[in-house]
C-alpha cells in the first residue's frame, strides 16, 4: 500500500492531455464519448421554470405553457447524441392554477390552468412533449392555503357571519372571537369572525383536522396525477399545522401515502426553510422523497459561502452529516440541492466573478440526490435592483441583443445582467457558464452513481489544507472520488491506491477559472477553482 502524499508544489502543464493506465485521452474526448446511462427512477436533474417569466408565445407580456413547449429542446431535446441542449431530465413548474395574483400561490381552482398561462389542453400537450424527451414534470402544489377568492372560502365566511360554522367553514380554521389571535385575520365584512391566515389575509389556511379537507386535497392531486405529472413540489409543508412539525409531518405522510396509491412511483419534494436538523428529520419521517436542502442554498448557505470563503472543510463536513442524519430519518431520502430559487436573490448578486459561479455549480451538481437549477442561473442572471419577490423572477434572457417584453411580475424592464449575454450568445462561447452547466449535467447523466451514490469521507490522512477536499460516492459496484479545489492556488496530489483503486478512470474534469485539471504519471494537478471526478469499479 502506497502512502497518500499531498504535493504542494507547482507543476508546469504544457498539454491538455490526460495520461493514465498507459493511455492518453483528451479532456474533450472524455466527455464527448461518454454515454448517457440513466435508470428510470425518482432521481433527476431538475430545471425550475417560473412560467410567467420564461417564454411568452403570444406577445401579451406573460410567459405561458406554449412558450415552455417552444423551448423544450433547449432544456432537453431527447437526443443524447446532441450537445445543443442542457440535458435536464426534470422540470419543476411554478404554480399555474387560477389565481388573482401573478405568483399563483393563492389558488382559486385546483382543477384548471390560469388563463394567463393557457389551457388544460396546452398542459396535456406539454406533458406529451416532455414524455417524448424523457423529461419528468412536477408541478407546484399548494396544500397549506388557498385564495380568499376561492368559492368555498367565500361561502364559509358568509355562513359564519350567519352563525353557521358547520358548513364550508369546516374546511378552514374560522371562528368567532372578540380578539384577533396570532396568525388570524378578521373577516372584512364582520370583524367578529376571524380565520387562520399566517402568510397574508388573502391566503386562508386549510383545516386538516376535517376529513373533508383531506378528501378534496386527495381528489385534486389525483386530477393532476391522471394528467401525467411525475409528482409535486409541495409548498410550505411545515405550516400544514403552523409550526407543529409532528402534526405537519403526519399530514404530509397521509398525503404522500394517498398519492402513492394513485401512482406508486410518485415523486414529492417539500419546501421547509428550516436549518434545524431536528425539524428537518421530523419532516423526513413522513416518508416524503425529498426536502429542499436549505442549509446549502442562498447566500447564507454552504455552496455560495464556501466559494466566497475559499474553504471546503466545513462544507464537506456539513454535507456528510446532513446526508447521514436525513437517511437515518428516512432511508429512501433523496436530498434536493440547489443554489437559489424564486424566493432568493440570484447567484449573480452574491458571486461577482464568472469562475465563482462555475465553481458553485460544480459543488451542487456533484452532490448525491436531486439537483435543482433556477431558470437563468445557467446564464448568471442577476436580480433586478429592487429586492422584493417580483425582482427575483424577471424574464429569461434568450437573446441579450433582443430582450423580451415580459412584464408578468409588474417589473417594467428586463434584468439583462448576465455572464456573457443570453442563451444565443453563450451557446457560441465554449467557455461560457451555460456550456459549463451542460458539461456538469452530462456528467450526472452519464454517471448515475453521482446522484444515487452513498456518500463517505476521504481517508483521515488526506491533507488538502483548507481549500481542497471532497468525498466518495458508492453506487452498486462503482465508486466515485469527488475532489474540489476552492483555493486561489494550484495543488498537486499523488493518486495512490489508498485514495482510489488502480483501475480508476476519469469521469469528469472541470476548471472554473484557468489552468487545466490533469493527471500525469499518477500526479493529479488541481488548478485554482477546479473539480475532478474519478470513477472505479470494485
Amino acid at each position: 500500500m502506497k502512502k497518500l502524499v499531498a504535493l504542494f508544489m507547482v507543476l508546469v502543464v504544457a498539454s491538455t492531455a490526460v495520461v493514465f493506465s498507459g493511455c492518453t485521452k483528451s479532456t474533450e474526448d472524455l466527455m464527448e464519448n461518454a454515454k448517457v446511462n440513466l435508470p428510470k427512477d425518482k432521481y433527476n436533474t431538475y430545471y425550475q421554470i417560473w412560467i410567467g417569466s420564461f417564454c411568452d408565445s403570444n406577445n401579451d407580456g406573460i410567459g405561458d405553457i406554449q412558450g415552455i413547449i417552444s423551448k423544450l429542446d433547449y432544456i432537453n431535446d431527447g437526443d443524447d447524441s446532441t450537445d445543443t441542449d442542457l440535458g435536464y431530465t426534470g422540470i419543476w413548474l411554478s404554480p399555474m392554477m387560477p389565481s388573482p395574483s401573478y405568483h399563483k400561490y393563492d389558488v382559486k381552482d385546483y382543477y384548471n390552468i390560469d388563463p394567463q398561462f393557457g389551457t388544460l389542453d396546452d398542459f396535456d400537450q406539454l406533458i406529451k412533449e416532455c414524455d417524448k424527451r424523457g423529461i419528468d414534470v412536477i408541478i407546484d402544489f399548494v396544500p397549506n392555503h388557498c385564495s380568499s377568492e376561492h368559492p368555498w372560502f367565500k361561502k364559509a365566511l358568509k355562513e359564519a357571519e350567519k352563525g353557521n360554522f358547520n358548513g364550508y367553514a369546516k374546511y378552514f380554521n374560522i371562528k368567532k372571537s372578540s380578539e384577533t389571535e396570532s396568525g388570524y385575520n378578521c373577516d372584512p365584512d364582520d370583524s367578529s369572525i376571524i380565520y387562520e391566515s399566517n402568510f397574508t389575509d388573502t391566503m386562508p389556511e386549510w383545516n386538516y383536522d376535517y376529513e373533508g379537507t383531506k378528501k378534496e386535497m386527495a381528489k385534486a392531486a389525483k386530477f393532476w396525477i391522471d394528467r401525467g405529472v411525475a409528482g409535486f413540489r409541495l409548498d410550505a409543508v411545515r405550516y400544514l399545522y403552523y409550526n407543529d412539525y409532528e402534526k405537519s409531518s403526519d399530514t404530509l405522510k397521509w398525503f404522500y401515502d394517498t398519492c402513492k396509491k394513485e401512482k406508486n412511483d410518485i415523486y414529492m419534494v417539500g419546501e421547509d426553510w428550516s436549518s434545524d436538523m431536528n425539524e428537518v428529520t421530523a419532516m423526513y419521517k413522513s416518508g416524503i422523497d425529498s426536502l429542499f436542502a436549505f442549509p446549502f442554498g442562498d447566500i447564507s448557505g454552504k455552496f455560495l459561502g464556501s466559494v466566497i470563503s475559499g474553504s471546503i472543510n466545513d462544507y464537506t463536513d456539513t454535507l456528510l452529516s446532513y446526508e447521514k442524519k436525513t437517511k437515518e430519518a428516512n432511508k429512501n431520502t433523496i436530498n434536493a440541492y440547489f443554489l437559489t430559487n424564486h424566493d432568493m436573490s440570484r447567484v449573480g448578486d452574491s458571486l461577482t466573478e464568472l469562475y465563482q459561479k462555475k465553481m458553485a455549480a460544480a459543488l451542487y451538481m456533484t452532490t448525491p440526490g436531486n439537483a435543482f437549477t433556477y431558470y437563468g442561473e445557467e446564464l448568471g442572471m442577476e436580480t433586478y435592483d429592487e429586492g422584493d419577490d417580483p425582482a427575483k423572477r424577471t424574464a429569461m434572457i434568450w437573446d441579450s441583443d433582443n430582450l423580451p417584453n415580459v412584464t408578468a411580475n409588474g417589473i417594467d424592464r428586463v434584468e439583462d445582467n448576465t455572464d456573457g449575454g443570453g442563451v444565443k450568445q453563450q451557446d457560441k462561447n465554449k467557455d461560457s457558464l451555460l456550456n459549463f452547466y451542460k458539461k456538469l449535467i452530462k456528467l450526472r447523466n452519464c454517471h448515475p452513481g453521482i446522484a444515487r451514490g452513498t456518500i463517505s469521507a476521504l481517508p483521515d490522512d488526506f491533507d488538502g489544507g483548507s481549500g481542497v477536499g471532497g468525498y466518495y460516492l458508492t453506487y452498486k459496484n462503482e465508486k466515485y472520488l469527488v475532489l474540489h479545489n476552492l483555493d486561489i492556488d494550484k495543488h498537486n496530489f499523488e493518486i495512490t491506491d489508498k485514495l482510489i483503486d488502480d483501475d480508476y478512470k476519469i469521469a469528469g474534469m472541470f476548471s472554473a477559472k484557468s489552468g487545466k485539471v490533469s493527471i500525469e504519471k499518477n500526479v493529479l494537478t488541481l488548478p485554482a477553482y477546479s473539480t475532478i471526478v474519478l470513477h472505479s469499479t470494485k
